[in-house]
């Protein structure tokens, strides 16, 4: 499905932000991008989406492909034609739009009756067919996050990027978020699935990346990376005297010691 190999980015033509990164996501396949703030996640997700150049980037080396297709180059939405379809970070809905025009939006690019994939949106979440002719601005943070995943299944993705679909959610929203990921993966469509709450991604993919500083430090099966003890000090914020509980990255702020793949 996915595969990027050595690719190298820099912004307006000084700073290099990635530096060799590769990664694969298989047919039908979960896959995490772990990190923190700065590490590159963002960045990675533009080259994929062909939104770098309006970020004042530029690939200075590397390849990206998808089903044996070369992305690079290509416009961002010969990229959607092709399969790629990214719920971004904060959602990002039509506020001043109806909830149905949202949901119609996501599907401009289909040629068939769109009318069965709407009317399966609106069984699996009722709010939103309650709410179908109210203007999205007025959903709760929830309702959004369900509505912009949505939207974005109705594009017919064969490789869908979420990008922090558990952001600013309340534990219980967040388990439905989870619940979404369950059934999307059930379709045997293929997610990279960006996410500041490491437990919670694991948890849903098969095989994790943790990035840093621009580059691929650590990468294995999710269960392999959950039970590496750097990881939990560094990323659960468990071991080494810490009270336990999971933590996200953003509350990661002091390391203790220094990075075993660092040494």
């Amino acid at each position: 499905m996915l595969s990027v190999t050595n690719l190298e980015v820099v912004y307006n033509r000084i700073a290099r932000v990635l530096n060799g990164v590769s990664l694969t996501v298989g047919e039908g396949e979960t896959v995490a991008l772990l990190g923190p703030n700065g590490a590159g996640k963002s960045t990675l997700l533009r080259v994929i989406t062909g939104l770098l150049g309006i970020h004042d980037g530029a690939i200075t080396k590397g390849r990206m492909t998808l089903g044996g297709q070369d992305l690079l180059g290509m416009k961002p939405e010969a990229i959607v034609r092709a399969g790629v379809v990214q719920v971004m970070e904060g959602r990002r809905i039509f506020v001043d739009l109806s909830v149905e025009d949202n949901l119609l939006a996501g599907a401009h690019s289909r040629s068939d009756n769109v009318g069965p994939a709407l009317q399966e949106v609106y069984d699996q979440f009722p709010r939103l067919a309650e709410r179908r002719r109210q203007l999205a601005g007025y959903l709760s943070g929830g309702e959004q996050q369900m509505l912009a995943i949505s939207r974005a299944m109705l594009a017919q993705p064969k490789l869908l990027l979420l990008d922090e679909p558990s952001l600013g959610l309340s534990p219980l929203m967040t388990q439905e978020v989870g619940k979404l990921v369950r059934n999307i993966q059930q379709r045997g469509i293929s997610i990279l699935l960006v996410e500041q709450n490491a437990a919670m991604a694991l948890n849903l993919a098969s095989r994790g990346y943790v990035l840093e500083s621009g580059r691929v430090v650590l990468d294995g099966a999710s269960q392999s990376l959950l039970e590496d003890s750097d990881f939990k000090e560094f990323y659960l914020g468990q071991g080494h005297g810490s009270a336990g509980g999971a933590r996200n990255f953003r509350e990661v702020k002091h390391y203790r010691r220094r990075r075993r793949w660092l040494s």
